[in-house]
C-alpha cells in the first residue's frame, strides 16, 4: 500500500491541510502531493508535513465536531434554516446513527484518525532521516509536537466516541501509534488504555516540546496543561492540581490572563494569536473562515434555562445572594437575553482571523479550583483564590454585598464544585464544548442517576449511553464487526 500524503500549500507557501484520505477539504485543491518516502526526508520538510497536521484540527468537519457536545448542552434549538435530522438529534440529546446528511459524526471521527494517522508516518519518516537537523533538539522537538498532536486527537475521540469518565470502562478507543498500511480493522482498548497512552505522549511532549512559539504551535507549557485536564478527566485530581498550580505560579507573561474576558472574542486581528491567555489555537485564514466563528455565528438558541442562569442566576450563601454573571459581560458574548448566538458572530465574516481555542490560561484556573478541592475534600484557600481570580477578571468585586462578586470562604464543598461547574460554563460555554463534559464528569461522580444530574441541566439528557457518539455503522461492518458499537446504539 503506498503511502501518500497529501499537502496542500497556500499562496504564501505556508502549508494547510494533510489528508491521508480523499474528499473535499475546504474547497481547497491540492497542489502537489507526494509519497510520504519521498516527502519527509530532512527538517525542512519535516516541518512542512507539521504544519500540515496542525491544520488538520480547523478542517470544517473538524470545527463542527467541537459543537456538538455543546448542541448537547446548552443549545435548546437551531435557528430556521438549519433544521438536519443530525443536528436536533444532538439537541435532543438522541444522537442517530443515520440520515440523509450526516456529517459532524463521522466527518469529525474521521479526521480524527486522520490527524494520527499524519503524525504516525511523521514519527516514522523523521526517525529515519539521517541528514542533520539546524540544533541539537530540533529533531526532538518536531516529534514531540507530533505526539501532542496525536494525544490531543485521542482525547478528543474518547471523550466523544468513548465513556472517558469511566476508568473501569471496556469502551475506549481503538489507539493506533503506528501508520495504518492496510484494511485491517483492529479492537478497542479499555478506557484506562486509552488515557495510558495519551499520557505517554504529552509526557513526551512536556519533556522536549519548545518554548516561546507562537501559541498556534505546541509548547512544553501547553502540553503540561492538557496533561492538567486529562488528569482532572481521569479522576487523578492531585497530580493535575499540581500541574494546574506550576503553569499558574511560573508561566508568566508568557502564558497569563488576559485583562479582559471580551478581548479574546472582540479580536480578530492577528494580534489574538499573540495574547498571553492562549495556551494552544488552531489558527484560522483570512477568506476561508474555517474556525468556531464558521461554525457557530449566530445559528443557535441557549437552552433557556442555561441562558436564565448564566444572565440573571444567583446562589446563595450564608445570608449573601452572589450572581453568576453582570450584564454586557462574559454571558452577553455568548448568548442573547433571547438566546441567540453571540459568542463568534463578529467571526462570521470572510475578512477575519478565526481561531479555535483548545485551551487558555482560564481553564487552567478553573481545573485548579476544582481539582484542588476534590483532591483535599474541603475548599482550600488556594482552590478559591483560582475560583475568585477568574471572577474578578470578569468584573466580580469583592465588597460582600448583594451582587456580582467574589465567593466567600463560607462556602460548602458541594457549593463549591457546583460553582466552579457553573463559572467553568459561563466562561468556556461553546469553544470546545467543555461545559457538556463536566456535566457528564459531575454526574458519573455521584453516580448515574442519583446526586448532579445532567439532566438536571438538559431535561432531554436522561440516557447516560447517549452522553457519547455512536461509532459509525459503516466503519463497524467494513470492519467486520470487530470494533464494538457503544452500548444502546
Amino acid at each position: 500500500m503506498k503511502n501518500v500524503i497529501y499537502i496542500y500549500v497556500a499562496l504564501l507557501g505556508v502549508i494547510t491541510l494533510m489528508s491521508t484520505s480523499c474528499g473535499k477539504l475546504d474547497d481547497i485543491d491540492p497542489v502537489f502531493l507526494l509519497d510520504a518516502d519521498e516527502a519527509i526526508t530532512n527538517e525542512g520538510s519535516a516541518d512542512l508535513a507539521l504544519a500540515a497536521i496542525y491544520a488538520r484540527f480547523r478542517t470544517f468537519d473538524g470545527t463542527e465536531m467541537y459543537a456538538i457536545p455543546s448542541l448537547f448542552s446548552h443549545v435548546g434549538q437551531l435557528e430556521e434554516g438549519d433544521n438536519r435530522p443530525e443536528l436536533n438529534s444532538y439537541v435532543a440529546n438522541l444522537p442517530i446513527t443515520t440520515s440523509g446528511n450526516i456529517r459532524m459524526n463521522e466527518g469529525g471521527y474521521a479526521n480524527m484518525y486522520d490527524v494520527i494517522n499524519n503524525v504516525n508516518f511523521l514519527i516514522q519518516k523523521v526517525a529515519d532521516i539521517q541528514v542533520p537537523f539546524s540544533t541539537d533538539t530540533r529533531k526532538a522537538e518536531i516529534l514531540a509536537e507530533a505526539r501532542a498532536m496525536r494525544a490531543l486527537a485521542h482525547f478528543y475521540l474518547l471523550r466523544l466516541w468513548g465513556q472517558f469518565y469511566d476508568m473501569n470502562s471496556e469502551f475506549g478507543i481503538n489507539i493506533r501509534t503506528a501508520p495504518v498500511i492496510s484494511n485491517e480493522a483492529f479492537p478497542r482498548h479499555t478506557v484506562a488504555e486509552s488515557y495510558t497512552a495519551i499520557l505517554e505522549d504529552l509526557d513526551n511532549a512536556i519533556a522536549n516540546a519548545p518554548e516561546g512559539k507562537e501559541k498556534f504551535f505546541i509548547s512544553r507549557t501547553a502540553a503540561k496543561g492538557l496533561k492538567a485536564k486529562v488528569l482532572l478527566y481521569m479522576g487523578n485530581y492531585n497530580e493535575a492540581a499540581m500541574l494546574a498550580k506550576d503553569i499558574i505560579d511560573n508561566s508568566a507573561p508568557e502564558f497569563a490572563l488576559a485583562p479582559t474576558h471580551a478581548e479574546l472574542f472582540d479580536n480578530t486581528t492577528e494580534d489574538i494569536l499573540n495574547n498571553s491567555e492562549l495556551l494552544f489555537v488552531t489558527r484560522g485564514e483570512n477568506n476561508i473562515v474555517v474556525g468556531l466563528g464558521g461554525t457557530w455565528g449566530a445559528a443557535v438558541i441557549g437552552n433557556p434555562d442555561f441562558v436564565t442562569l448564566a444572565n440573571t442566576g444567583s446562589v446563595i450563601i450564608g445570608s449573601q445572594e452572589i450572581t453568576y454573571d453582570a450584564p454586557d459581560n462574559r454571558m452577553f458574548n455568548t448568548f442573547s437575553e433571547e438566546g441567540s448566538g453571540l459568542k463568534y458572530v463578529r467571526r462570521n465574516t470572510d475578512d477575519i482571523i478565526d481561531v479555535i481555542y483548545h485551551l487558555r490560561m482560564a481553564e487552567i484556573y478553573l481545573i485548579h479550583a476544582e481539582a484542588d478541592a476534590r483532591a483535599n475534600s474541603s475548599v482550600t484557600a488556594d482552590a478559591l483564590a483560582s475560583l475568585n481570580t477568574i471572577r474578578t477578571r470578569a468584573g466580580a468585586t469583592t465588597t460582600g454585598g448583594d451582587g456580582f462578586e467574589t465567593y466567600p470562604d463560607t462556602m460548602s464543598l458541594d457549593q463549591f464544585l457546583e460553582a466552579v461547574r457553573i463559572e467553568k460554563s459561563i466562561e468556556l460555554t461553546t469553544e470546545v464544548s467543555e461545559e457538556w463534559f463536566d456535566l457528564v464528569r459531575y454526574d458519573f461522580a455521584d453516580g448515574f442517576g442519583s446526586g448532579f444530574q445532567v439532566s438536571d441541566i438538559k431535561a432531554t439528557a436522561t440516557n447516560p449511553d447517549k452522553f457519547i457518539l455512536p461509532i459509525s455503522p459503516e466503519s463497524i461492518q467494513n470492519g467486520g464487526g470487530v470494533v464494538k458499537q457503544n452500548p444502546s446504539y
